[in-house]
């Protein structure tokens, strides 16, 4: 990932976890309902779109966006049940500022 924000930074994880997870064709054909991009600034309203669109299948969805985000800024997945809103605080506490490319794991 090359994101120097941390708002394109869970764009890109979200995108890239939805494609591995839903397919590539599958999540072009309905991403257009989403505004990844204010994921991280409006993480209730994201969530509420993925549950909307996914129903139950969404609380899978966040667990692995999260967890793509977690790892990638080299966070331990927390044992308790965070929900999405939680894990993009603690993403945001580990993701650099100033964020250079080779920094982020991929």
């Amino acid at each position: 990932m090359s994101a120097t924000n941390f708002d394109d930074f869970v764009s890109q994880a979200v995108n890239e976890t939805m494609a591995k997870i839903l397919g590539t064709t599958t999540w072009k054909s309905v991403n257009y309902s989403f505004d990844t991009k204010s994921a991280a600034r409006e993480p209730e309203a994201f969530a509420a779109v993925l549950d909307k669109v996914f129903g139950f299948t969404s609380k899978v969805l966040q667990k692995k966006i999260a967890e793509t985000l977690l790892n990638q800024v080299g966070a331990v997945q927390p044992s308790s049940n965070l929900d999405f809103r939680q894990i993009l605080r603690l993403a945001k506490a580990k993701f650099p500022s100033t964020a250079v490319p080779s920094q982020l794991k991929t």
